[in-house]
């Protein structure tokens, strides 16, 4: 008797021959009418304190933005103009190249439902449909097509992004599936129509501006697109293959113009940043700055503090492998007393984390099943391989050898930082794999029955079931700490690690229970007790409920933004006693005020919040402003004379010689003081020293002999002679 032979799907170009027809009896269009309409109402479920009570966020960046921004708005609508620099925030930063592009698109669209419906939920509808169409053009069936999209945008780190205020890059990775979906009809059609198409939304991501996400969406272009051009020269088909690839320039050089302004203006200003330049601190080994000086990017270790642990990848199966969030609420029973209290949950490799990488344990079964079954497609093949490069990428420091080749070798990636960023493209490859694997079992229906068919199916749950019994034997050595260690001690330290394992063993079982009842579904499928689509729909039932749970654990409270600003920046005495000073001058917030955006919505501070400062200004500032020879009070005084720091805040009394105590804000316990050596914003010296050495320039600063009221510190020698002005110090 011949044995029957199990063959793959050839692709996902074509439905699967074999599906059933029993089921829904709609056509397929009313069906993407109803899943689309399921979509919006979903969202708007989840996401009600937004798009229905208007409330946002309070999370860091947030704060931080109404802060660096209130001035700048302040001006523009007084002046009717755009303000092209900051001087409120970290001693002055250009704001030119920060705006957002000002030739129209389809995102001046979504903007403006933005301001109607909440930008995060416009956003994810974006990102849903765009998942769906890319689905639903690939002929995947109208619910297979709604899975995918629902795992897409419920994984739980697009979440954290929104809740923290991380904007631009929740915005670009919603354009990724239209940025397939569009390079995908230019590969199938060669057509203007694909040109322009793939040009519109490649552009409409960079204008995002969060570049490292246009860096690694486009090399998923790449990867998908380097089979099909291939295989035009190895079928001589030169002609085609020459006008692609023009097409294709032509459609990334309009993406690029689209986004001109922003792009080219960011590009200008790179070099100036902390992205373009490592900072030095002469505190620290010169010898080795150096050679990081002379890189025109980030500092290696600076890059890659967020690097993916190879272990930490299990977070992805087990949300808590690693505690979960740096800071969690606990609802567990062993420590009775810090129920409900937030507790440092993390204890895994990176500094702290505010996200879940968790993807959805039966979303990887099923993603596992779709790249098994379609291993001959070349899409898939391509796919599957660039999601293995990122995440060999994200290892970074963890691989230190593989990463750098990217970070001294490629143009602009040594601009970026937190390496674990390329897992966000990996999110989108996992949802996709999953409706291949939700198509796959579908397309068995009619060999159920056929045990032998389904040896890969088994196989595949079955590596689940015994991956999570070997995470279960080795977890009894984990020590539940931090390997850089931790603060807590004796009996503290005790408490904090029972936790962390009740946490652990919580979400192992968690594992358990979703591989089983996958596994039962789709046994149940393969004993012809349920058809394909009761498996399609359980199926995706019980990964929305997975995953919509690990988002209820990412909370932060949501208030409406207007009381925020209202309550957050409310002048207190200090800042009265500061705005009655008509003089030009900044403030020097001291310890944990710095970074504190509240100073610079009031008033021109040399602290505040920025991701990409000026380097030169955070060399003076942020390395050296506490180089000071007095121990008890060690502030570098040249640095306040140089940046015209007029006040000091301080969080409690002092006396020293060079402060004098003006004004106390008991109720918030701040103290100003008013440096009495003070420099005006400008002024005129005697004297000028050529400095070429950069650790040079900061030795001389931070020397008490130094007097910047008196000499000026120049980089290069004037290029004319330059006299002593009547009016300088003296």
């Amino acid at each position: 008797m011949a044995k029957s032979k199990s063959k793959s799907p050839k692709g996902a170009a074509r439905p699967a021959p074999n599906v059933e027809k029993k089921g829904l009896h709609l056509s397929e269009r009313h069906q993407d009418y109803i899943y689309i309409a399921l979509i919006i109402i979903i969202l708007v479920v989840l996401l009600k304190p937004l798009v229905v009570d208007g409330l946002m966020p309070q999370g860091v960046d947030v704060v931080a933005s109404i802060g660096k921004n209130k001035q700048i708005i302040e001006y523009n609508n007084t002046h009717g103009d755009r303000a092209l620099w900051n001087p409120y925030l970290f001693a002055g930063m250009p704001r030119h190249h920060d705006y957002g592009p000002i030739a129209y698109s389809v995102d001046n669209f979504l903007n403006f439902f933005s301001r109607l419906f909440s930008s995060v939920f416009i956003f994810y509808l974006v990102g849903s449909l765009g998942m769906y169409a890319l689905l639903r053009y690939l002929k995947f069936s109208p619910l297979i097509a709604l899975g995918a999209a629902l795992i897409f945008i419920l994984m739980p780190h697009y979440k954290s992004l929104w809740l923290e205020g991380h904007f631009k890059k929740f915005r670009a990775i919603f354009y990724i599936p239209w940025m397939v979906l569009a390079f995908r009809y230019f590969l199938d059609k060669r057509s203007l129509l694909g040109m322009a198409l793939f040009a519109l939304a490649f552009g409409l991501q960079i204008r995002t501006q969060h570049y490292q996400i246009v860096f690694y969406s486009g090399l998923l272009i790449f990867a998908i697109g380097v089979y099909p051009f291939l295989k035009d020269l190895l079928e001589k088909k030169y002609a085609l293959f020459v006008k692609s690839t023009v097409m294709l320039l032509v459609a990334i050089v309009l993406g690029i113009l689209m986004a001109a302004q922003p792009l080219f203006l960011s590009h200008e200003y790179l070099p100036y940043s902390k992205r373009g330049k490592t900072t030095i601190d002469i505190n620290a080994n010169e010898a080795e700055q150096k050679d990081a000086a002379k890189s025109d990017g980030v500092e290696i270790g600076y890059a890659t503090q967020w690097s993916t642990h190879p272990a930490e990848m299990l977070t992805w199966l087990i949300p808590r492998f690693y505690g979960g969030m740096s800071a969690e609420k606990y609802s567990g029973t062993e420590v009775r007393q810090a129920r409900g209290q937030m507790i440092a949950s993390y204890w895994g490799h990176m500094p702290f984390t505010q996200s879940y990488e968790y993807m959805g344990a039966a979303v990887f079964l099923l993603a596992l099943l779709g790249m098994y079954a379609f291993r001959r497609d070349k899409m898939v093949i391509s796919l599957a391989l660039f999601a293995l490069f990122l995440i060999v990428l994200s290892w970074g420091r963890h691989f230190s050898s593989f990463y750098e080749l990217f970070f001294h070798y490629v143009p602009y990636f040594n601009k970026f930082r937190a390496p674990m960023m390329s897992v966000t493209i990996t999110f989108f490859i996992v949802a996709l794999f999953a409706a291949y694997g939700l198509q796959y079992l579908t397309s068995l229906a009619s060999k159920r029955g056929d045990w032998k068919a389904f040896k890969p199916v088994w196989v595949v749950i079955l590596s689940f079931v015994a991956l999570g019994v070997l995470v279960w034997l080795f977890s009894q050595g984990f020590s539940f700490v931090k390997e850089a260690g931790e603060r807590y001690q004796g009996q503290s330290l005790d408490l904090v690690k029972l936790m962390r394992k009740e946490m652990f063993y919580t979400d192992l079982t968690r594992y358990f229970i979703l591989i089983v009842l996958a596994g039962g579904l789709i046994a149940g499928y393969l004993l012809k007790k349920i058809n394909s689509v009761i498996l399609s729909a359980g199926l995706l039932l019980i990964i929305a409920v997975d995953l919509i749970n690990i988002h209820w654990r990412v909370q932060k409270e949501l208030i409406d933004i207007e009381r925020l600003e209202k309550q957050y920046f409310r002048p207190t005495s200090t800042d009265q006693f500061l705005l009655a000073d008509e003089d030009v001058f900044r403030v020097f917030p001291t310890g944990q005020l710095f970074g504190d955006n509240r100073w610079v919505y009031h008033h021109q501070s040399i602290g505040g919040y920025t991701p990409i400062k000026m380097y030169a200004i955070e060399e003076l500032v942020e390395k050296n402003i506490y180089n000071g020879p007095d121990r008890n009070l060690p502030i570098n005084w040249n640095v306040l004379k140089v940046l015209n720091v007029k006040y000091l805040i301080i969080q409690q009394a002092l006396e020293h010689e060079k402060l004098q105590l003006v004004h106390s804000d008991e109720a918030n316990q701040l103290y100003t003081y008013r440096f009495v050596d003070h420099l005006p914003r400008g002024f005129f010296v005697k004297n000028y020293q050529v400095i070429n050495d950069e650790f040079e320039r900061l030795r001389t600063i931070n020397n008490p002999e130094f007097d910047p009221a008196l000499t000026a510190i120049l980089e290069e020698p004037p290029q004319m002679p330059v006299n002593t002005p009547d009016s300088s110090f003296s």
